[in-house]
């Protein structure tokens, strides 16, 4: 059972044996822990390195500006970690990390719940088994793609974040826009505060006070060393407290590496070398979404014009065959009559043997040591961001009637402005009518993932197939990343894994053909 002691580095009693071990407390980790516990299965212990001291969404919890700063620049963020060094400066350095606190990433994003699109899920990287269940094997004859987004629309409280169709949305030139859907919550105060879905919530009261779960219990400040492996079956894992330095051996049935991509990796390398499965100490396939940006403030009586056309709003537009990419736009009304433009694309970075994690020697203290470049394929997919972006913000400037003019971008690799050029000082003292251009380096977007891939690394049951009861979760699994957030894909596949392991501790009496 959880208890207030669990939110807190004091010593408290465990169990002989867990069921479950969750190493991490973000958004994969905390996800499945509430499945498991709302499924039945008892036994469930959830491992965070970093405090409870903060339970709130940052969007909640501060102002706007405040909680954009604490995102773009980490050193203001007490929460901020980068437990890697990066072999290719400036990828994986800056503000690419991870937030060392339970909740983790899933009290800083932005809500965006897209679902990986055809395109990449028909390719032949992902098991036909995983997108099936994805897309149509639930028991209720949805997949989990759908299963998902009905609950996250049960906790927004509305059932549709847009139109009914997407006939009644404008067009961008050749792009049809769409409402981009997201899981967040506005006060109901009309403040403007909201916060995204954070799993976090199923252990919080009124008041955001910790309230007791049974079946799961919750350690923060223990951070994993490595996993305890015996027979070639995991068998736990070596934890040590951050506040003592004590350590401690947690004696389990499974373990889940949820802790985020490059420290699930980590941890994931040291076990399969340790145990013989892995020669060298390293794992390829390192993927991050490639990000290009431009924004721009149009004065009034322009923005009249454009706002007639395309009303504010948050929009995407998949670009995948021409760009592996998702077209964002967001149109904000300022106060004085103005609008601000921030036009973006996220694209994907093919998984490639050139990007990988490795640990550096001696195991016995590993380091982990990051080298990640854009590949040739990854050149094309950013200069076809570039033309879109071109192609979008000349349409805008005709709707708006306003000059366009050529976007200049510098070199992706080293570039002269980053994601941090959206600050708002830096915003709000840009020219009228004058585009900014940015770029986000490797790392930046916090989205990495695909060094653990299912169907190869991982089996289809999200399992270690030299390390039996070893399983990872989050987008390290994903086998591509696709252009979408990785976040409905990662709560997707949890509640995938939940059901696997429900039905291997027998917590449910049926079995299950399709995990959902």
């Amino acid at each position: 059972m959880i208890t207030f002691s669990s939110f807190s580095a004091k010593d408290h009693a465990a169990a002989d044996e867990y069921a479950v071990v969750i190493v991490g407390g973000g958004l994969a980790g905390l996800e499945l822990a509430k499945e498991l516990e709302l499924r039945g299965v008892p036994g469930v212990l959830v491992v965070e390195a970093g405090p409870a001291t903060e339970l709130e969404h940052a969007n909640w919890a501060y102002p706007a500006d405040t909680a954009l700063r604490k995102w773009l620049l980490p050193e203001t963020d007490t929460y901020f970690r980068r437990p890697w060094s990066s072999a290719t400066p400036p990828s994986y350095t800056g503000s690419s990390g991870i937030r060392q606190r339970l909740g983790g990433r899933s009290l800083y994003w932005y809500g965006v719940a897209l679902p990986i699109e055809p395109e990449t899920l028909d390719s032949s990287a992902w098991p036909a088994v995983i997108v099936d269940d994805l897309r149509h094997s639930g028991r209720d004859g949805a997949g989990l793609y759908r299963r998902i987004e009905r609950r996250l629309a049960a906790w927004r409280g509305f059932d549709s974040p847009g139109p009914a169709s997407d006939e009644e949305t404008p067009m961008l030139g050749p792009y049809r826009l769409r409402h981009t859907p997201k899981a967040i919550r506005y006060a109901a105060d009309g403040s403007g505060r909201w916060r995204a879905y954070s799993p976090l919530e199923h252990w919080l009261g009124p008041e955001q006070t910790p309230q007791a779960r049974p079946r799961v219990e919750i350690r923060t400040h223990a951070e994993v060393h490595r996993i305890l492996i015996e027979g070639g079956r995991a068998r736990g894992v070596v934890v040590r407290d951050r506040l003592t330095g004590a350590q401690t051996n947690i004696v389990a049935a499974h373990v889940v590496l949820a802790a985020g991509t490059i420290p699930s990796t980590a941890l994931a390398i040291r076990a399969l070398h340790e145990n013989g499965a892995l020669s060298r100490p390293r794992s390829s396939g390192l993927s991050d979404h490639m990000v290009q940006g431009v924004f721009v403030r149009i004065r009034s009586r322009h923005a009249e014009r454009l706002l007639h056309h395309i009303p504010p709003g948050s929009y995407y537009s998949p670009c995948v065959t021409e760009a592996r990419s998702n077209l964002f736009l967001d149109l904000t009304r300022e106060s004085d009559g103005s609008v601000f433009v921030d036009l973006q694309m996220t694209g994907e970075q093919l998984p490639s043997t050139d990007n990988y994690v490795e640990l550096t020697l001696p195991l016995g203290n590993p380091s982990i040591r990051i080298h990640a470049v854009p590949t040739r394929a990854d050149e094309a997919v950013l200069l076809a961001q570039r033309r879109i972006l071109q192609d979008a913000w000349t349409e805008l400037a005709a709707l708006a009637a306003c000059r366009a003019g050529l976007l200049e971008f510098g070199d992706f690799r080293s570039p002269s402005r980053t994601n941090e050029f959206v600050l708002p000082e830096t915003m709000r003292t840009s020219k009228w009518g004058e585009p900014a251009t940015w770029s986000g380096f490797l790392g930046t977007e916090d989205h990495e993932g695909c060094t653990l891939p299912l169907g190869t690394v991982l089996d289809d049951n999200h399992e270690f197939p030299q390390i039996t009861g070893l399983y990872a979760a989050g987008p390290v699994a994903f086998p591509r990343l696709g252009a979408a957030n990785p976040s409905l894909t990662t709560l997707a596949l949890t509640h995938r894994l939940a059901a696997i392991l429900t039905d291997r501790l027998g917590a449910t009496p049926a079995a299950h053909q399709h995990h959902g």
